[in-house]
């Protein structure tokens, strides 16, 4: 594991993971509640809370994955749109509940 220095900042910690440079963010809680909407996380005192983020190359990409997700059924929790620095992107709902990022960084 090594920094992703572009990314990390007082909010948000990166890093490069294993051999394909999986990218790991720990955000923190209030820049994650700031910045995902209708999203609330628990207390992490008493719960474990974790999102999974797909990473996306463009923001046509961004609006692509939401327009298939819908199609396919799934819940938009959020509707893509700009936020934080230079991000694009929404969250989705899997069946189960989990909740999934999709963003352009």
């Amino acid at each position: 594991m090594y920094p992703n220095n572009p990314h990390t900042s007082n909010e948000l910690v990166s890093f490069f993971f294993g051999e394909n440079n999986f990218v790991i963010h720990f955000f923190l809680k209030n820049t994650l509640e700031a910045n995902v909407k209708n999203v609330v996380f628990s207390d992490s005192q008493t719960f474990n809370e974790i999102i999974f983020t797909l990473s996306a190359e463009s923001k046509d990409q961004v609006d692509q994955w939401a327009a298939e997700i819908k199609n396919a059924g799934g819940t938009l929790v959020s509707e893509p749109e700009s936020f934080g620095n230079d991000y694009y992107g929404f969250v989705f709902a899997d069946p189960d509940g989990h909740k999934f990022n999709v963003f352009k960084m």
